[in-house]
This record gives C-alpha cells, structure tokens and sequence, in this order.
C-alpha cells in the first residue's frame, strides 16, 4: 500500500476502531483502520462516503455535525471562533486587502474582516449559506475554480480554517489557493493534528472521537512540507497551537468525553497557559496553521 498523499510506500495502521460520524457520540457502522505514511506521517482513511459533493453543498452536512444548519445557530457556535484565528492570522495583514475565506460557512469571520478590508470574497459549498452571505452584500463561489476565473490572481490574503482535512485532494487544494492568489500574497491553512498527547493519554476512548468519516486526512508538518515542495513554495512555515485546555483533558480523563473549554478553579490561568505554550514549543498541540507566501 502506498501513501494516499506522498505515494511512500513503508504505511502501517495507526488506528482500528469505530470512528465518528457526524457529531458527537454517533459512530460509523463499520470499523474503520486509519493508516499512516512513516515518511511523511499524513493519517488517512479510505473514504466510506461517496457523495462528498452534494453532501456539503446540502444541508445534510451541519446538521449531522451540530444538529442545525440555520444560519443564525451558526453564527452564535462559530463568532467565539474568530478570535482564534486572529491568533492565527494577526489583525494587520487585511487592512486595504482583497481576502478570500475558503470554506466560510456563513461568514462569521469574514464579518470581522470586512470591517478594514478593501474586498472580501467567500468560498462556500453550501447553498444555504452562500445565499445568506449574498443577502449581505458579499461575494461568494461554491468553489475555488469558479472564484479564480474573476479572481485568479489578484488575492491578498487567503484563510481556511478546518477545510483541508475534508477535501480528496489536499495538494489540488493549495493549488489551488495559489491559483487565487497575487504574487506575494499570503495564505494561512488550518487543521487539527492528532492531539498526540490525548491519544497517549486516552487511547481508543480519544481516538474514536478523533477520527471521523467526514476527515478524509489528519494533515501534520511533514504533511504540508511535503505539498510546499510540490507546488514550489519556499517561503512557508508550520506554526502549532494549543486550543483546549487543561480543563479538557481532565474532563476527558474522568468523563470519557469532551470538556472542549471546561475550567477548574484548580487549575489558574498561568497554568493552563504555560501548559498551552509547552505543547506549542514542542509541536505536540491539537491545531496546526500551513503559513506560506507564493512565490
């Protein structure tokens, strides 16, 4: 077998298990095995569901994830969200720039962008969202080919945040990107890891939770050192962040199942944030951001 992303051919299974389905404590019907390269230690899975298109272009999607697809509920779980990426991002890159948010949902996080940037564009399957963000006066593509045919090129800044994981094609996808992109322009692509400390510490009760059907990928450095190399970016970086807590991990330790942002008063805000900054320094946290310039 070889490296789905690579085309390594040394792959061994890194997880065999139910994995998730849709949200929270819904499993997939079958075991799955997740197999991962040695070389550049991409995680994957052979893909169960066949209609990915017209799967995300529904509503089917946000409604087996998070039990709605209005776009008010979506504003209200995914506005917290945009201060994270900012930590991503930085704020001064937008100022006077034309920004694309790939994989925008509603565009929770555009709306912050909009406020100093020149123009801002959105990439979104879902028909019900594009239509909400048209009402608002942005302009939205179902996908990246269809935006690079008025926008190829021309693109300051580009975000996409827990997208890349999805797609069948992660190199077709910064390809892409840098289609949309001007010369100079910056791009910024997030994904989560494999938490590789919850999965020490948890095992398979982390792991199910972990890997789902609807991440086709779980994406590392060597990941996206591997994709640079081939689209011949030179100026990138892999950059690691710690979004959970301590508070999470301990929840999952006595609970079996996700605290996301549960606090103890045990556990003061020094702690929890050194503890956050250890896990960055040593590329061991649960998020990390593919940062590159094109050439």
């Amino acid at each position: 077998m070889k490296c789905k992303l690579c085309g390594c051919e040394k792959v061994g299974i890194a997880y065999q298990g139910p994995i998730r389905d849709g949200r929270v404590g819904n499993l997939y019907k079958s075991i799955v095995p997740m197999y991962q390269c040695k070389s550049c230690q991409t995680i994957w899975h052979e893909e169960p569901r066949e209609d990915l298109q017209a799967f995300y272009e529904s509503e089917e999607y946000r409604q087996s994830l998070e039990g709605t697809s209005a776009v008010e509920d979506f504003y209200q779980m995914h506005d917290v969200e945009s201060l994270d990426k900012f930590r991503y991002t930085g704020t001064e890159i937008f100022r006077k720039k034309r920004v694309v948010d790939i994989g925008c949902g509603a565009g929770a996080f555009l709306d912050y962008v909009n406020t100093v940037a020149k123009e801002t564009l959105g990439i979104e399957p879902s028909k019900a969202y594009r239509m909400a963000m048209k009402e608002r006066g942005f302009s939205v593509f179902p996908y990246m080919s269809e935006a690079c045919k008025s926008y190829g090129g021309t693109v300051d800044v580009a975000v996409s945040f827990d997208v890349i994981e999805h797609v069948r094609e992660p190199l077709q996808f910064v390809e892409e990107v840098l289609e949309l992109l001007c010369s100079g322009g910056k791009a910024f692509i997030g994904t989560p890891t494999d938490a590789p400390v919850m999965r020490e510490l948890l095992g398979k009760d982390y792991e199910s939770f972990l890997f789902s059907t609807q991440h086709l990928w779980v994406l590392g450095k060597g990941s996206f050192q591997w994709i640079a190399e081939q689209c011949g970016i030179q100026d990138y970086q892999c950059s690691f962040y710690q979004r959970y807590g301590m508070g999470n991990l301990l929840y999952w330790l006595l609970n079996k199942k996700p605290g996301r942002h549960k606090q103890y008063d045990f556990i003061s805000r020094g702690l929890d944030e050194h503890w956050k900054a250890d896990l960055e320094a040593c590329e061991l946290s649960d998020y990390i951001v593919f940062e590159f310039i094109k050439p």
